[in-house]
């Protein structure tokens, strides 16, 4: 779920990949203090030289000793003999190690200095970005992602995280989010070297909602994975667009043309990173789970036996186990499934999904029947968005009706009420858990009827292939069935969209 993510380790690859020494040049161009003599240039260079050791230093962690020696170094009148390449760079060095300290008002500052030697630099312009993230200051993060976007003179390295955060502080703004999804659109820019297909899918969405249609051939033409296909089909906003009959929209076609694309990018030549897990997502999709089980076999034994990967790699292992989890559950493996969950939990731990693999845990335990467990494993976690806590509460709703524990369950569906309108579908899914299909009903209709929430919704309603549901899931999963075939669902459907037959496997498997 969007929280802020730190984009230090990030902003740190991509400074000491640039030129960072401070070298002078043997002639100073400082008019008010001209090379004179062999002891100005014996001076410069020193300095220099002390600017090589501070980078050093903060490039190491020592970033407490790099900043002292920084600090003293902005001060030196010797930092305007500088060209202005070098001024900038030393200035962004500096700023950075001040916000590593956890000094923002210092980090600041330097970085404005920074942008005075070179202006609307777009390497600077996101450091500046990490650090009003940091700030909470989302706006201002906004403001200075989409200049660096914008002067940048190639594909910005930015956190796809810091994207996704950005996107649900914009969630009720659709101008400032289409704006931002533009730039990054024109930037190029990619998560991992792949297409972000899911972010333009959404740009085409507001593209349609705010009068860009004009915008939108541009946009679809960077979409072909088989999820992305399907919501342009469902959705009568692009019956402009898209013709259902090309198989350049054949959603199982294009299913097997990414697993292809994938393999030729060299996926498959042990690098661990996104690739690998929307390889495995779509090996699931076409249902081909035994080749699932074949990539993830010896991480996953590495894993249980202790093998912890680096915070870069844990992100995308973690994930890589959870498509071994939804293989493992398809292939009746269930004594498994748990126990591989707990392993991308432990892993995800490592990096910045976390709590989402801890709920995974309990949503795992939820299926499997264990109710109770997965209440106790819910109730664990904290400080969690308003989405985190109605996931958090309709585990716990389900838990405390099955105990009959009514004042946990009026507690837990309290929370869930509150957060309806950011959590629609946790409050859909108590409400079918209590019964209330009239209730479930109004709220699938108001999911459709927003231009947000719409093309999850019509998604979730498509026919794909399914399995037997878990011990857990039984009982809803019966009433989800039988919501769809209500006379002002299918309505509704038909006023904003439509419902295919797919010969592929959705995400949710049951439904």
């Amino acid at each position: 779920m969007p929280r802020c993510t730190p984009l230090f380790a990030l902003l740190f690859a991509a400074l000491t990949s640039t030129t960072a020494s401070a070298n002078v040049p043997r002639t100073p161009t400082s008019p008010s203090q001209p090379p004179s003599d062999a002891a100005m240039d014996a001076s410069h260079a020193a300095y220099a030289q002390q600017w090589d050791t501070a980078i050093e230093q903060s490039r190491s962690g020592n970033t407490l000793a790099a900043l002292i020696a920084m600090e003293r170094l902005m001060d030196s009148p010797l930092l305007a003999d500088f060209d202005a390449e070098r001024r900038g760079r030393a200035a962004q060095f500096a700023g950075w190690t001040a916000a590593m300290q956890k000094q923002p008002v210092l980090a600041r500052r330097y970085l404005q200095q920074a942008l005075l030697a070179l202006p609307g630099d777009a390497s600077i312009l996101t450091t500046l970005v990490s650090l009003d993230l940091n700030d909470d200051q989302p706006a201002a993060a906004l403001e200075h992602l989409t200049q660096a976007l914008a002067r940048a003179d190639s594909p910005l390295a930015i956190d796809h995280h810091t994207v996704s955060y950005l996107q649900y502080h914009l969630r009720e703004q659709p101008a400032q989010r289409m704006a931002l999804l533009q730039a990054l659109f024109d930037n190029g820019w990619k998560i991992a070297g792949t297409e972000p297909t899911g972010l333009w899918l959404d740009l085409a969405t507001l593209q349609a909602d705010n009068g860009r249609g004009d915008a939108i051939p541009a946009t679809l033409a960077r979409i072909d994975t088989p999820a992305e296909l399907i919501r342009l089909r469902s959705d009568k906003r692009f019956d402009r667009y898209v013709d259902r009959h090309d198989a350049r929209f054949d959603p199982v076609k294009a299913a097997q043309a990414h697993l292809d694309t994938l393999r030729v990018s060299g996926l498959l030549d042990g690098d661990l990173d996104a690739r690998l897990v929307d390889f495995s997502s779509t090996l699931l999709m076409l249902d081909r789970n035994e080749e699932v089980l074949a990539l993830t076999d010896d991480l996953a034994e590495a894993v249980a036996q202790g093998q912890a990967p680096s915070a870069a790699k844990a992100e995308w292992l973690a994930w890589l186990l959870n498509s071994r989890v939804a293989a493992l559950r398809r292939l009746g493996r269930t004594d498994e499934v748990l126990e591989t969950a707990k392993l991308a939990a432990r892993i995800g731990t490592l990096g910045p999904d976390g709590l989402e693999h801890q709920m995974n845990v309990a949503f795992v335990l939820s299926s499997l029947g264990k109710t109770q467990e997965a209440g106790a494993a819910m109730a664990k976690l904290s400080d969690l968005s308003g989405y985190g806590q109605a996931a958090q509460a309709v585990i716990q709703f389900a838990a405390a009706r099955q105990r009959g524990d009514a004042a946990a369950a009026a507690a837990a569906r309290a929370v869930i009420v509150a957060q309806r309108k950011d959590a629609r579908l946790f409050h859909r899914e108590m409400l079918l858990e209590e019964g209330d299909l009239d209730g479930a009903a109004g709220v699938l209709i108001e999911q459709l009827r927003s231009p947000l929430e719409r093309s999850d919704a019509l998604a979730s309603l498509q026919d794909m292939r399914v399995y037997p549901s878990l011990p857990g899931d039984v009982r809803i999963d019966a009433a989800w069935r039988e919501l769809k075939q209500r006379a002002d669902v299918q309505a509704e459907v038909s006023r904003v969209g439509r419902i295919e037959r797919y010969d592929l496997v959705g995400s949710a498997t049951s439904r």
